[in-house]
């Protein structure tokens, strides 16, 4: 009888410690040429390529190109960067370095780190930015936008001049 207990004893125990082993490994997955699309019903809003990404929880993505796409399915801008996350509970995106936008509307945005807020379906950031629009460049700290930059908000250190050709 009590062998048979030790015995009971023993597997519940490595049984226990087998499943305490699987929960505490990390899953993750390493991919190239990496696409993501993000819908809203059948609306298009997003498309995410990059050439490397590591999913997991938070993907984290290398040489990225995200297309913003309007209601009418029409690109609306395109934002290229060096790397950045892609936050799987609220699709929230962060860009990171070297980043630039280009409007189908012919505004480029230049800034270092850039936020996508699926909630409020804005771009924004805290830090420097520079935008063109026709013959002027605006600089300032701090920003809000849609994804067309039609509605920019530069939030402190506003200033635009006129380039001259």
């Amino acid at each position: 009888m009590i062998k048979i207990f030790l015995f009971v004893l023993i597997f519940i125990l490595v049984s226990c410690e087998k499943q305490n082993a699987t929960e505490l490994e990390i899953k993750e997955e390493s991919l190239h040429s990496f696409v993501l699309r993000n819908y809203t019903g059948s609306r298009l809003k997003w498309v995410l390529t990059a050439e490397d990404a590591k999913i997991s929880d938070t993907t984290i993505i290398y040489q990225l190109e995200v297309e913003f796409f309007e209601k009418d399915s029409k690109s609306s801008s395109k934002l290229r960067a060096d790397s950045g996350y892609v936050f799987h509970k609220t699709n929230d995106l962060k860009a990171m370095g070297n980043i630039v936008i280009n409007s189908s509307d012919s505004v480029t945005l230049w800034t270092d780190e850039l936020r996508w807020s699926e909630e409020k379906q804005q771009i924004f950031t805290d830090g420097e930015v520079k935008y063109s629009k026709g013959n002027q460049i605006y600089r300032g700290k701090g920003l809000e936008s849609d994804p067309s930059l039609k509605n920019i908000v530069i939030k402190e250190k506003f200033s635009g001049e006129v380039e001259f050709e």
